[in-house]
């Protein structure tokens, strides 16, 4: 049977959006079998704690009285924290209904207390790496806009404004994974992976035969994945050739962890850096939907970033701190970092990270002041749109001060309870002046922001998980040439989507919007 090549099914894939079709993808009994243990592992966790208090209080009558003091102080310390506001409210209502049991389940997930130890194991690795990052560079003629972002990325997470770097955007995962592989067979040192889906497939078994022609040559390769968003598609037969290969092989977060409710604290990053002088980022996770190999929800619409020159050694140190957590090694950053030749750019380039590893969330920030500083337009592609009131506010205010403010959804969804929160958000902003767009037959998995002043491009969803529960990059840049290829994919992917009116969404039944605002309330869990 005749194989069309990738980049031909990418071309028959862009063309009219409505013809495509979603086809039923292949199942995994094992990871299937792996969902439920741990699901009922964690409800078991939950089942001890419930029962485990309902005794006391049944036996020991002041317990009662303990229970209810303790609730009331964690309530205390939920609306005194940093949290958002969404957050505090559903801790507020699940340590009152299960007072006699909620504020244990607080404490063990709390990541102040669950995840005191881990954060002082990022501090010391960050204090070793910081010797190896160079000053921030920036150009006289960089405006006072783009000024304060850089500040603002040096304060909270110490990352670095470079300036000596070319940058590539891709408007497809097709294009992107096409161009990375290319380079993966050119590397001559080391390559390094992470990425919060790996999936056994076309795509994968692309990789591993270059890994394995890299591993004869003897190249340093590791690969960090995350096991939720790996553990149903990422096979154990899989890893074990990879291994076998020479790989070396780490996870993120085990998933099946008793009495901890941490679990949902993923390393979303996507990460790819080849000899220290080129490295990518982007949405897409390497796995075949993401090329369109696979048609899970219509076509899969995903964006990237090729980096080429020292702001290379941003996402290299981003990716060595995750490796020297997992691996509990000692790393020699210093044989990894300022190998690549200063190129000609001389734009900013920052590469940044966000997580728990971090006490600002920086990736919800970062968006927050590129929204605050556009005075013309602001577009925002993404897959879902479950924002906190502090980015609600701001889109609305924009909007409301003639700001051309664009946000493209997909309209076919891959979780449906998230979608009809993310709609539901989407719409009420398009009722002060919002245009909202779905792109139609598609999943739209990019993360991309652009305004007048930069753009930024990375793994980081406008949601809550995004941006308070996951480890995630980005690209944050005012580089002209890279802005305008971000812009031709936003005019292009508005051609193919659909402007959702007033008239269109006031249709929808009640019923809809009511399930949406009650969906919205756990969203902090979504």
């Amino acid at each position: 049977m005749h194989r069309i090549s990738s980049r031909q099914r990418e071309i028959r894939a862009t063309r009219p959006f409505e013809h495509l079709v979603k086809i039923k993808t292949e199942g995994n009994n094992l990871g299937m079998i792996k969902t439920i243990l741990i699901s009922l592992l964690l409800i078991l966790q939950i089942g001890a704690m419930a029962v485990g208090a309902l005794l006391l209080v049944s036996v020991i009558r002041w317990y009662l009285v303990f229970a209810v003091i303790m609730t009331a102080i964690t309530c205390l310390y939920v609306l005194s924290s940093n949290r958002n506001s969404q957050s505090k409210t559903v801790w507020v209502m699940f340590l009152i209904l299960g007072f006699a049991f909620g504020y244990i389940i607080f404490y063990f997930s709390d990541e102040h207390i669950f995840f005191r130890k881990q954060k002082k194991r990022y501090n010391e690795i960050f204090e070793r790496s910081y010797n190896f990052q160079q000053e921030s560079v920036v150009p006289k003629q960089t405006s006072a806009e783009v000024k304060r972002d850089v500040n603002y990325f040096e304060k909270t997470g110490k990352f670095c404004a470079y300036s000596k770097t070319n940058l590539k955007y891709f408007a497809s995962g097709t294009m992107l994974f096409d161009d990375m592989l290319k380079e993966i067979e050119k590397a001559k040192k080391f390559v390094f992976i992470e990425y919060f889906i790996i999936s056994d497939g076309v795509l994968l078994n692309r990789l591993i035969n270059v890994l394995k022609r890299k591993k004869e040559q003897g190249l340093d390769i590791r690969l960090i994945y995350d096991d939720m968003g790996s553990h149903r598609s990422f096979k154990l037969r899989t890893r074990k050739k990879l291994k076998e290969l020479g790989v070396k092989i780490y996870k993120f977060n085990q998933l099946i962890s008793w009495f901890s409710f941490g679990l949902n604290y993923r390393d979303h990053r996507k990460i790819v850096v080849i000899d220290g002088k080129i490295a990518y980022t982007g949405g897409a996770n390497f796995a075949d939907e993401y090329i369109n190999e696979k048609r899970m929800h219509g076509y899969w619409k995903d964006a990237g970033v090729k980096l080429m020159g020292n702001a290379v050694d941003g996402l290299t140190l981003t990716f060595l701190r995750q490796w020297q957590f997992v691996t509990k090694e000692s790393t020699e950053f210093s044989t990894y970092v300022g190998l690549s030749k200063d190129c000609e750019g001389s734009s900013v380039v920052v590469p940044y990270a966000d997580g728990l590893d971090y006490s600002d969330s920086i990736g919800r920030d970062a968006y927050a002041n590129l929204i605050a500083s556009a005075k013309q337009k602001l577009y925002i592609m993404t897959p879902y749109f479950i924002t906190d009131d502090v980015i609600f506010s701001l889109l609305k205010n924009k909007a409301e001060s003639g700001v051309d403010v664009r946000i493209i959804l997909p309209s076919i969804p891959d979780k449906k309870t998230v979608y009809r929160v993310s709609r539901n958000n989407a719409e009420k902003l398009a009722e002060f002046g919002v245009k909202f767009y779905v792109m139609k037959n598609s999943f739209v998995h990019s993360k991309v922001v652009l305004s007048e002043n930069a753009a930024i491009v990375g793994s980081i969803n406008f949601d809550l998980r995004s941006f308070y529960q996951q480890f995630e990059d980005a690209v944050y840049t005012n580089d002209k040439n890279f802005m305008r290829e971000v812009n031709e994919d936003f005019e292009q992917t508005f051609k193919a989507s659909v402007l959702v009116t007033k008239e269109k969404f006031s249709r929808r039944k009640l019923i809809n919007r009511m399930i949406a605002g009650v969906l919205g309330i756990v969203s902090p869990f979504m």
